[in-house]
């Protein structure tokens, strides 16, 4: 059963010493950021704003991670995007699951400054029978997800699983020993699925996962607005409207508003602002209202940072 869920950022910079983002920003950031954002330019020249909101996010990850403790999980299942870690051109699935025995191994984002090369490796035990389950289950749902039956990474290389879990996972159980599911869902590369497919897999996930024994710790990972290249808009530019929309929707338990997203082209939900897609996953499976505990815009992460949890039940 899925007594607890939870959603949050997990964008790199959140994970490197706060005394680096402003050579970060200045380093990095498209042209025009710190004129059209007050709050990019503050974070630019203030060591102290750049503190205060590294430590408001790690407060909000050992919030996360108190709760997880007090529920105590069986599994962890994740939903998020690949990026082109485990999958490349030549297959890029809109969702799959990887089911077999063997261990997953990533990195944290820790390393930040080491060649990806000479990361340490991280390692997480499958849930290998409620993947296997969730894939069967899935099928009769009406989705066809891509089944991963050895872990093989095909995508850049040595990155191995994708931050969305390898940089989350550790956050909530520090321990490693309990075993996580991830259900990949393509957040990034055309075409892609719109709001009300995301809010159906959450539906389906939540009917299967609820027939389970096990205390189920569901957690969408990524977000919220962001924009990795000039391509789709400037890297920097931070959509707080649609992020603050999307958090009062999902404060309200508001799943079917979210499933309008994503059904129109705009270049304000490319990008890394795709992956919303897993909240509306996360915010329809859950089905009830869920409590933010913080969002702030953070430039140095070029990323509407939030967290939110809703709370054990059963």
């Amino acid at each position: 059963m899925i007594g607890l869920g939870m959603a949050c950022s997990h964008a790199g910079p959140l994970f490197r010493p706060p005394e680096t983002w402003q050579q970060l920003m200045n380093e990095t950031m498209a042209p025009g950021v710190f004129e059209r954002y007050p709050e990019a330019s503050r974070q630019r020249d203030s060591l102290e704003e750049c503190q205060a909101l590294h430590k408001r996010a790690h407060d909000c990850f050992a919030q996360m991670r108190k709760e997880a403790v007090a529920y105590k999980p069986d599994v962890i299942v994740l939903v998020g995007d690949d990026q082109g870690d485990l999958f490349n051109s030549s297959n890029n699935p809109t969702l799959s699951i990887y089911t077999g025995e063997e261990q997953m191994w990533g990195h944290t984002g820790y390393e930040w400054d080491v060649p990806m090369k000479d990361r340490t490796l991280v390692h997480y035990n499958n849930h290998a029978e409620l993947a296997r389950y969730l894939t069967r289950g899935l099928m009769n749902e009406g989705f066809d997800p891509s089944v991963l039956h050895t872990f093989k990474p095909a995508g850049r290389e040595g990155f191995g699983l994708p931050h969305m879990a390898s940089r989350i996972a550790p956050e909530l159980d520090p321990t490693g020993e309990i075993p996580v599911v991830c259900v990949f869902l393509n957040e990034y590369f055309p075409p892609l699925p719109d709001g009300k497919r995301c809010a159906d897999l959450g539906r389906a996930l939540a009917k299967l996962l609820n027939k389970r024994d096990e205390r189920i710790l569901l957690v969408a990972s990524g977000g919220l607005s962001h924009y990795q290249a000039a391509s789709d808009f400037n890297r920097g530019d931070i959509d707080s409207a649609l992020d603050r929309w999307v958090l009062e929707r999902i404060e309200r338990g508001d799943a079917e508003a979210l499933e309008h997203l994503f059904t129109f082209d705009s270049h304000n939900l490319r990008s890394g602002t795709g992956e919303i897609r897993a909240w509306i996953s996360l915010a329809a499976a859950m089905n009830r209202p869920g409590r933010v505990l913080d969002y702030m815009p953070i430039h140095a992460c070029y990323a509407g940072i939030s967290f939110v949890t809703w709370s054990e039940q059963g």
